[in-house]
């Protein structure tokens, strides 16, 4: 498993639950999965505030179980990448790629796709997102 994913314990998670309490630990703030309507195209998306992140997840767009977890996996990529020692730079720019030859954006799908694996190892079937509610 990379680094990144083994630095914040989710080489451990057992569900797509414990993957998301585990990031909001890593990032000192709580983490909320809320489904919205993100528009054509966008099946998920981070939004981070001061007080919390937001991962939205797109219902029209991601089938609930696997697909809808794995949009969420890739969110906490997205997450777990802002993460960087020593004070923030600045505002981290909005970024929202749909062009399946970005670099950054295919390293993204690859740790995402290497934690539902890992996920699938150690869980259960049943170890999905059934609801969409606050991680502390």
């Amino acid at each position: 498993m990379d680094n990144l994913l083994r630095a914040a314990g989710l080489d451990r998670a057992r569900s797509i639950e414990e993957a998301c309490r585990l990031v909001a630990a890593a990032r000192g703030k709580p983490l909320e999965v809320v489904e919205g309507d993100l528009g054509p195209g966008v099946t998920g998306l981070w939004l981070a505030f001061p007080e919390r992140d937001l991962v939205l997840v797109d219902a029209r767009q991601t089938l609930p179980g696997p697909h809808r977890d794995h949009v969420v996996a890739h969110e906490l990529v997205h997450v777990l990448d802002s993460i960087r020692p020593g004070p923030a730079p600045g505002p981290v720019p909005a970024g929202c790629r749909d062009e399946h030859d970005d670099p950054a954006e295919q390293r993204v799908e690859r740790l995402a796709s290497e934690l539902m694996i890992s996920i699938a190892s150690h869980g259960s079937s049943a170890a999905r997102l059934t609801s969409l509610e606050l991680y502390r």
